[in-house]
């Protein structure tokens, strides 16, 4: 009931007796799952293998996000409450498996497994608070949810990467696991079933037709460029840390913490400024960040200060720039916000993909300067790609509006 307070008695009580618990299992969910990216060269070490071999296994798990659309489909045929269980209960088994992997494939396989979970997991929970909530009310909901996507980075990351300094990876994957299964039990015993979609609903939403404008596609390659962007310089962080400046697993669970008080700062700044400036502004504006963070990282990596600096704009300018691009996602498809999510999500997942192949095999053979100069690049096109269907969309609203008076 502790986060529930920020809600008035408008809302649902199963919404304001749950929030905390909601919150807690979506901050458990993050911290496993971003755990992998900071740690990637102790666990490379740890399974005896190379950070592109270790990439490789990252990619194909996160390859699992172009199921998002069969996901959200089952998703609307199905108990919400028991699909976040199951997906928490996946979770927890994709950890307990990477605890225990003698190998690169079982590892592999665990983060399958992990990402799977997480998927499901997390459109039950949006699909659940819908049935409660509506839409005019949403946004301060998920807005209190979505704090735990940073919470997973300052707090779960960096208790991860405490028990990692202590005694090792496979007991930080072990402990997730038992945290997950807990928070499975627990959701299962304290949440209410949520109604299922009905079947006239669905069959109008499946009866929607996707149908987008040029700019609509500029928005989705540009958030591909985004997230390659993204990824490939986080990928690159926690090796360029150990291998260039001796940092421990403690000290990479300083930086995450670090960077997670960035990402809440992010947060804050999205809930008070993307409305007033609009979605599609507010997400080249964080794209803009990204460029000249890449930039300087790419000519001062051998300061480790110098680059820790780089990495914070980053993080200040992608964070507010995911948040910012779920306004603009919901109104690519007319009448289907969904679709549009879908959409998005796909793009991301490509992009996520490519920047972890791309960063692994780069650093392997190259270095962190060689592996992030192509940041400078993607991101640039990314931002390219948003100010010129910013401004189709102005000249679109010029030639509706001397009509609109006629």
């Amino acid at each position: 009931m502790l986060l529930g307070r920020a809600l008035d008695d408008s809302y649902a009580p199963e919404v304001r007796t749950n929030l905390t618990l909601l919150t807690l299992a979506r901050l458990s969910t993050n911290g496993a799952f971003r755990y992998v990216i900071p740690f990637l060269a102790v666990l490379a070490r740890g399974l005896d293998i190379s950070i592109s071999e270790i990439g490789i296994a990252l990619t194909v798990s996160q390859l699992t996000g172009l199921l998002g659309s069969v996901v959200g489909r089952w998703t609307d045929r199905g108990s919400h409450r028991l699909l976040m269980v199951g997906g928490l209960a996946s979770i927890a088994t994709g950890a307990g498996l990477a605890a225990a992997a003698p190998g690169v494939w079982v590892f592999g396989g665990g983060l399958v497994v992990l990402s799977l979970g997480k998927l499901v997991f997390d459109v039950a929970l949006t699909s659940w608070v819908s049935e409660y909530v509506p839409v005019n009310g949403r946004g301060r909901v998920f807005g209190i949810i979505e704090m735990s996507w940073a919470a997973g980075l300052f707090i779960g990351v960096a208790v991860l990467g405490g028990i990692t300094a202590i005694w090792s990876w496979r007991w930080a994957y072990a402990f997730s696991a038992v945290v997950l299964f807990a928070v499975a039990i627990a959701m299962l015993v304290r949440l209410p079933g949520a109604t299922p979609r009905s079947p006239a609903a669905a069959r109008a939403v499946a009866a929607t037709r996707t149908r987008l404008t040029r700019d609509a596609w500029q928005f989705l390659v540009s958030m591909g460029f985004m997230l390659l962007s993204m990824q490939t310089m986080i990928s690159v962080l926690g090796p360029w840390l150990q291998d260039e400046h001796g940092y421990s697993s403690g000290g990479l669970a300083a930086v995450s913490f670090g960077l997670g008080v960035f990402e809440l700062v992010s947060s804050f700044a999205a809930v008070r400024f993307t409305d007033r400036w609009g979605g599609w502004r507010s997400v080249m504006r964080g794209g803009m960040l990204i460029v000249p963070a890449a930039a300087l990282f790419v000519l001062t990596h051998r300061f480790v200060v110098v680059g820790l600096i780089a990495f914070a704009v980053l993080t200040l300018g992608f964070e507010y720039c995911i948040i910012s691009s779920f306004s603009v996602a919901t109104s690519l498809v007319a009448g289907a916000p969904g679709a549009g999510l879908g959409l998005m999500f796909t793009a991301n997942t490509i992009g996520i993909a490519a920047g972890t192949m791309m960063s692994t095999w780069l650093y392997d053979h190259y270095g962190a300067a060689t592996a992030v100069f192509p940041v400078v690049a993607t991101s640039c096109v990314a931002v390219g790609l948003l100010a010129t269907g910013l401004r189709t969309q102005g000249r679109r609203a010029a030639s509706v509006a001397p009509a609109a008076r006629t």
